[in-house]
């Protein structure tokens, strides 16, 4: 397949761009990779290892600055294993499924840290 493939829809959440390592088990094995862009809906991920849409991912990682370890349940919902014109590139947008609430404020102050300029602060 030559195409990017996945949902078309208007993003809910502000996305901020990001480096960051993600680690995430499907049902057949466990990888490493990169995170390009976050938002408290969802991640991007950087690789040439294109999943099938709808597979069930679990993800961990750590954003940068910030000590909270965040695990969650995901869903393929973009794949792409080629660059096409205009899109992300090579990777999988995973989309959170189980993100708790206390994850999702991480994440949220995060990205409205990225965006304005200013850096997160870590909630004490």
């Amino acid at each position: 397949m030559n195409e990017a493939v996945g949902m078309r829809h208007p993003r809910e959440d502000p996305r901020a761009a990001v480096e960051v390592e993600v680690h995430y088990r499907t049902v057949q094995e466990f990888t490493a990779a990169y995170g390009q862009n976050i938002s408290g809906g969802g991640i991007f991920i950087r690789t040439r290892q294109a999943l099938p849409l709808n597979s069930e991912v679990v993800i961990r990682f750590t954003l940068p600055g910030i000590a909270h370890t965040i695990l969650v349940q995901g869903l393929v919902v973009w794949s792409s294993p080629v660059v096409v014109p205009g899109a992300l590139g090579f990777g999988i947008g995973i989309k959170f499924l189980d993100l708790e609430a206390e994850a999702r404020e991480v994440i949220t102050r995060f990205v409205k840290g990225k965006t304005s300029g200013r850096p997160p602060e870590e909630k004490t």
